[in-house]
């Protein structure tokens, strides 16, 4: 499902086909300090490649923020095309994965901004759909089921904090970057977060 705000320019510079047109060097073996050049340039076939490289973990971020499938294609959506229309400004001080994660959580807050529902969670929401679950014991999956409640039910500080660092696997300053906090604030915010899911999960996280 696709934004309504979506313009027609976000749906070609993000069409998957535009990877099929050729290009004079292999762009999957590109390194991405280049592609970045390229795509800064106005190249939609590079940009399109940083893309398919980094559009599952920015949709998989949006979906443990959003907890709505449709919402977190949508909000995907906007942040690539926020990240095109950004790219002349990209100084490169930070990894480019690292600079679309601060997109995307301002995307994120952006929409809570605008919708007093942003935290009610969807009656056919799936936790489940961000990760399978079919090779995985019984027990282990309920677990895990557990676990993705306990982390909808954290303050949203937390939650984003959680997400990055374990599901995410964001380092300790990255995600100081993204979130724009100090450090410390990070490593407290993580603390606090992991004493509140032992305490929703009575002693099992």
């Amino acid at each position: 499902m696709m934004a309504s705000n979506v313009s027609n320019d976000t749906i070609a510079i993000l069409d998957p086909a535009i990877l099929q047109r050729r290009s004079a060097v292999p762009l999957d073996t590109m390194d991405e300090a280049r592609l970045v050049g390229r795509a800064g340039r106005g190249d939609r076939i590079a940009f399109a490649e940083l893309v398919r490289r980094h559009q599952g973990k920015v949709r998989a971020l949006l979906l443990r923020l959003a907890s709505d499938r449709s919402l977190a294609d949508d909000l995907a959506q906007e942040v690539f095309l926020r990240a095109y229309r950004g790219l002349v400004g990209f100084e490169g001080r930070s990894s480019f994965g690292t600079w679309l994660y601060r997109i995307s959580y301002n995307v994120y807050l952006n929409h809570r901004t605008r919708s007093r529902s942003f935290a009610a969670l969807p009656e056919d929401y799936d936790v489940r759909a961000a990760a399978p679950e079919d090779a995985l014991s019984a027990p282990r999956a309920d677990l895990r089921r557990d676990l993705e409640a306990a982390i909808e039910e954290l303050p949203e500080r937390y939650r984003a904090v959680i997400v990055l660092y374990y599901l995410q696997e964001v380092s300790y300053p990255e995600i100081a970057e993204i979130l724009e906090l100090p450090l410390g604030t990070v490593k407290t915010h993580l603390h606090r977060a992991k004493r509140l899911l032992r305490q929703q999960m009575g002693g099992a996280a």
